[in-house]
């Protein structure tokens, strides 16, 4: 938690949160890692028709049987330790609106990812359009206490596929001058958004800075996808940030417990973490282990459960030992309506990332029906509530967005 929060924001985390805090649990961490460096070793992680991914932990070690290659997790945490910052600057159009990640700053608060629809003010349930998309950017942009306008707030259903990296990129460009998160639709999806973001930022490369952080999720249990893979590749190479994370579903995707969750979580991201650095070292990371029992008559999972913040206390112990950032969530509900539900269960999940000392936080405004759904009406309330901690800054109109880069987005063909 941030120290220059107001006392009393402060005592209200404390409270949500003193059930949950670890009081210097050396022995669990360790017993965590010893479990999942069994894990490695003796199950290893699956990699999914990505040959260079493969041979390129072979190199660092790994044992491969097809597609499965088994890891020395020690020497995991070596790489990672030895080559990951600690820290590092997220850099908007507008320089005074760049974002430290890491190194004891305030969390930076981003928005929900992914959601298909949309519950507008008047109540109506629809499916998400260009036009929905560009007003909830410039919902974020306006709120203080999101400080990254984050990526893909709801799905474009009114733009082909393969054109969606590229009008998101627009909407964050034009709507906003704060950071945010880049695309994973492709690798060449990526490669673009990277090159056209660096152009709008109109810097050079720094070392300890990048543009964007991109989300990289494992599939649990113990597998990468070829598109996560190859993105990663290409991110690292990039020089730009990526959040690998582990999103499992305890009892369904996960063991049941949270010690077996964490022992999952922990070898998958640690093979992920790894890959970065071995295709760029030095290539910003931040860590994510989140877990939710899952409800295995309704076939959903249960957001806000105490287990899960567990687990986000954890999981933050285990990056701080890594020396990386490390992820939360935000206001997350299983609630179909922003009601006394959706403000108790996202209130848990949020506390429990705060005070875990996450240092990016994603979902934290709009999220409903298990993040089926982006609300106008949460995103702003979510959004309030986040600026009275008093960390981001005063709300002004985004500088406007170069005419050529807004004519080269417009005219930049999809990439598959």
């Amino acid at each position: 938690m941030p120290a220059s929060w107001p006392k009393e924001y402060r005592a209200a985390v404390d409270f949500v949160c003193a059930d949950y805090r670890l009081e210097h649990d050396e022995a669990g961490l360790e017993t965590i890692e010893k479990a999942a460096d069994r894990v490695l070793e003796e199950t290893g992680i699956r990699f999914l028709d990505d040959p260079q991914t493969i041979d390129i932990l072979k190199q660092a070690g790994g044992v491969a049987t097809a597609n499965v290659v088994r890891l020395d997790g020690a020497e995991l945490r070596r790489i990672i330790r030895g080559y990951a910052p600690a820290k590092f600057l997220l850099r908007g159009r507008n320089p005074a609106r760049d974002t430290p990640v890491g190194g004891g700053a305030p969390p930076t608060f981003a928005p929900i990812y992914g959601a298909p629809n949309v519950v507008l003010d008047n109540g109506a349930r629809v499916a998400g359009s260009r036009q929905i998309y560009g007003e909830l950017v410039a919902a974020a942009h306006a709120a203080p206490g999101l400080t990254n306008t984050g990526q893909m707030i709801c799905v474009m259903e009114d733009v082909p596929e393969d054109r969606r990296p590229l009008e998101m990129l627009l909407a964050h460009l034009s709507r906003s001058d704060k950071p945010f998160m880049g695309s994973i639709a492709s690798p060449a999806a990526a490669e673009t958004v990277i090159d056209l973001t660096a152009a709008a930022v109109g810097r050079p490369a720094s070392a300890g800075e990048c543009n964007l952080l991109h989300l990289i999720n494992a599939t649990p249990p113990l597998t990468y996808w070829p598109n996560p893979l190859k993105c990663l590749r290409a991110i690292a190479l990039k020089g730009e940030a990526s959040m690998v994370s582990s999103y499992m579903m305890m009892g369904a995707t996960s063991p049941v417990t949270v010690a077996g969750a964490l022992i999952q979580g922990y070898a998958e991201v640690l093979a992920g973490l790894a890959l970065a650095q071995l295709w760029r070292p030095g290539a910003p990371v931040v860590m994510g282990i989140l877990a939710y029992p899952f409800d295995m008559r309704r076939m959903l999972p249960n957001f806000g459960d105490s287990a899960s913040q567990l687990v986000q206390f954890y999981a933050a112990e285990l990056g701080r030992r890594l020396g990386v950032p490390v992820r939360g969530d935000g206001a997350i509900t299983s609630a179909k309506i922003d009601d006394a539900q959706s403000g108790a269960e996202g209130g848990r999940v949020l506390s429990a990332a705060v005070a875990s000392g996450a240092s990016f936080i994603l979902h934290a405004s709009g999220w409903l029906e298990q993040g089926r759904t982006v609300s106008f009406a949460k995103f702003r309330r979510d959004a309030a509530a986040l600026g009275e901690l008093g960390h981001g800054r005063p709300t002004e109109p985004p500088v406007p967005l170069d005419r050529a880069i807004e004519m080269e987005i417009g005219v930049c063909p999809p990439r598959p």
